[in-house]
């Protein structure tokens, strides 16, 4: 055996060695993914028969009253308004920012009357969720999650459970834990925090009006 083979063998040995013994693991792991199966009627439906609909959002939408410029845009033209010729400064422009951030809103509407509803809505920026049903709808819990803080508006006397990182300012809601969100699918974590699949997802970058109807199953 030459010394080339030799060390060869010895590199080998050594990996599979300190792979078992350290915890190393290889750097790219393949694994098969199955797809998962549609989910039956009895899996969109928790024990107490509530239906969980889910809604995502990167942002709210900003009221056709609001300033639609951006807030670099605004800051400097309220700098440019006292005849200043400054450069602008991030503590003058965070009102701009702020105020933006917080005009955002989010509204659903809800007709769907056929069994208790769980309502998952979720967003990055800070949102205040306006939620409008129609007689007879029950709203059995809200799942509000996100980074920024968010707000609700409408929900009764059903349960808010929050998942966000700035803490929601709303009287009934209760911080439950680590913020998760996504206007892109419906995340693992919000269907173990309702308990049950979801029967429907509506997502996209800046959300505005939502309807939540009979048949989305």
């Amino acid at each position: 055996m030459n010394n080339s083979h030799f060390s060869r063998v010895f590199i080998v040995v050594m990996s599979v060695w300190l792979a078992g013994c350290c915890g190393i693991e290889p750097t790219t792991i393949t694994q098969q993914v199955t797809p998962p199966a549609t989910p039956t009627a009895a899996q969109v439906k928790s024990a107490s028969g509530a239906v969980l609909h889910v809604i995502g959002v990167y942002q709210g939408a900003l009221p056709e009253v609001a300033d639609k410029r951006p807030w670099w845009a605004q800051c400097q033209a309220a700098r440019q308004s006292t005849g200043s010729t400054e450069p602008l400064s991030p503590a003058e422009c965070q009102p701009f920012i702020n105020a933006s951030r917080e005009q955002r809103t989010v509204t659903v509407n809800v007709s769907d009357d056929s069994s208790p509803i769980i309502l998952g809505l979720m967003a990055y920026e800070p949102v205040t969720w306006h939620i409008k049903t129609t007689p007879g709808v029950v709203i059995q819990k809200v799942i509000l999650t996100g980074y920024h803080q968010q707000d609700i508006v409408g929900a009764g006397e059903a349960q808010v459970d929050v998942y966000s990182y700035n803490n929601s300012p709303c009287d009934r809601c209760v911080q439950k834990g680590r913020y998760f969100y996504s206007y892109e699918r419906v995340p693992r974590e919000m269907e173990l925090a309702a308990g049950v699949r979801a029967s429907s997802f509506q997502g996209n970058y800046t959300g505005g009006t939502y309807q939540i109807f009979k048949g989305m199953l």
